[in-house]
């Protein structure tokens, strides 16, 4: 008896064994064994064979062009203010002294009120140049003690001036931000980074081609029956995102524009609306989101995990914001902006190499 005991248990042992070891993925390690980021899902890449659009029009992944991408790793959320203040504030870090919590939304929250029952700092940071951006990216992998993708030499800083919030004379705030430097990246380092812009739409779409989702309008959420693609408003979107004719309604898309000082005139708290397949929050509104990549021209042809254009004159945002027209949130819809470029509504989200 005590000899069947024993091996019982050993058998058990062993099943306890052989289960653990056929977890989830999605419990935290990605199929390589490797453990996904805190705060991060894995998006398997693969090649997407583009085609013409007919409800969302063409993005990256146009006809005549295929593109191959390596699987990466994505922020669930926009980067928010807590995030940046706590990495900014790291004066071993920030050796240029940009500044820490740089959001309109703390320099006038007379102006840009945060809606009821929402935490402030858990809203994306925004007011951030592109340039600060792939800096905070570094600073990060830095203190994690992961290999800094971006090379930044050059850096030049730009100080700018506000009046405080609630001054009453000549009092100001200001604001230290990069406004030019010259930046080269390497992908094969396993630090933070800015997603190209292919793989911004591909996470936005879903992450799967062959899925409906993939040409829904929206990320997560398709136009809705009666409204058309080039709608500035859309109540399809109220179900995922944050824009110009939600934004102070609890979410509920109304014909009423929204006015300043008004609750939600602004940014929102990360993941209050639905995430989109992958599981990733606010890729359409909320705030948009800072690519690598310089706008060029999208061209035919086969490419594998395309870096965009080599223009350093403007880089891609996506996404659209609180204060877009729905159309500007689609998951098809380029915009660029000068790198230095700063404001009420731009903000970014992370990316890993995965490889």
């Amino acid at each position: 008896m005590k000899k069947h005991k024993w091996f019982a248990a050993l058998a058990a042992m062993l099943m306890a064994l052989a289960v653990a070891g056929c977890s989830n993925p999605s419990s935290g390690t990605g199929n390589s064994g490797v453990s996904i980021p805190k705060g991060f899902v894995k998006v398997k890449g693969g090649k997407v064979t583009g085609k013409s659009n007919t409800n969302n029009y063409l993005g990256v992944f146009i006809e005549g062009r295929t593109v191959t991408l390596s699987d990466f790793y994505m922020s669930k959320y926009e980067v928010t203010k807590a995030q940046y203040k706590a990495i900014m504030e790291d004066t071993s870090l920030n050796t240029l002294g940009i500044t820490a919590d740089p959001s309109y939304s703390t320099l006038k929250p007379k102006k840009y009120v945060m809606a009821a029952g929402e935490e402030d700092y858990e809203r994306p940071v925004e007011n951030v140049s592109w340039y600060d951006a792939v800096y905070f990216c570094n600073l990060l992998s830095k203190k994690e003690g992961l290999e800094p993708v971006y090379t930044i030499n050059n850096t030049e800083t730009k100080t700018v001036s506000y009046p405080s919030a609630g001054a009453s004379g000549n009092e100001t705030v200001s604001i230290k931000f990069i406004s030019s430097a010259t930046v080269t990246p390497d992908h094969t380092k396993n630090g933070y980074r800015l997603p190209t812009e292919a793989e911004w739409e591909y996470a936005a779409r879903g992450g799967d081609p062959s899925k409906a989702d993939w040409d829904y309008t929206y990320s997560g959420a398709n136009t809705a029956a009666e409204t058309s693609y080039d709608s500035k408003s859309n109540t399809g979107l109220d179900a995922v995102g944050w824009y110009w004719y939600n934004t102070c309604n609890g979410g509920t898309t109304t014909s009423t524009e929204p006015t300043s000082g008004t609750a939600g005139f602004g940014t929102h708290q990360k993941g209050l609306k639905a995430p989109n397949a992958l599981g990733i929050y606010d890729m359409s509104g909320n705030v948009w989101e800072w690519c690598y990549d310089g706008p060029g021209v999208v061209s035919t042809g086969e490419e594998t995990d395309p870096l965009g254009s080599s223009s350093d004159s403007k880089h891609i945002v996506r996404g659209g914001a609180w204060r877009s027209s729905a159309n500007s949130t689609s998951v098809c819809y380029r915009a660029s902006e000068a790198p230095s470029y700063r404001q009420t509504s731009i903000g970014f989200r992370l990316v890993r190499s995965a490889n």
